[in-house]
């Protein structure tokens, strides 16, 4: 298994940890009713804001450890060759998560024309990110485990 498929492993077990975690903290504020109110939105935009920086610090943390944890336990550089192959898994990587995003985006804006509150079309659009960064990485996943 190469290093850029042990990252992507990585990656998406972050991520799943810091959406399980984004989701935690909204679905309780919103119980709380903390989202509520004249200024609610501006309550939950404020909540997204600090908690973007904490996923991809934790993102980044991740990356570093696993880094490390490659140079002690093979005893060897990680030099950052990337190949063809790398390059071609990533960019269909990206292909994946900009479509997933850009449908979850318009089913968000096609919701809130339906008439769905715009906390509900804002948690929508926060998901149609989320769900867009696994489906990316499952995809590059899925490309290197095929053999691609």
């Amino acid at each position: 298994m190469s290093f850029t498929e042990r990252s992507t492993i990585a990656e998406l077990v972050t991520s799943l940890a810091v959406i399980a975690l984004f989701t935690w903290v909204i679905a309780t504020r919103q119980a709380e009713g903390a989202f509520a109110g004249p200024e609610g939105l501006q309550i939950w935009a404020r909540q997204i804001l600090w908690m973007i920086p904490v996923g991809i610090g934790v993102g980044i943390g991740v990356s570093v450890l696993l880094a490390l944890a490659y140079h002690v336990t093979l005893r060897e550089a990680f030099d950052g060759l990337v190949d063809e192959r790398d390059r071609i898994i990533v960019l269909f990587g990206w292909k994946v998560t900009a479509i997933t995003i850009s449908t979850g985006f318009v089913a968000a804006l096609a919701a809130l024309a339906w008439g769905v509150t715009p906390l509900l079309a804002l948690n929508l659009m926060l998901a149609s990110f989320a769900a867009g960064d696994l489906a990316g990485n499952a995809a590059r996943l899925w490309r290197y485990r095929r053999g691609y």
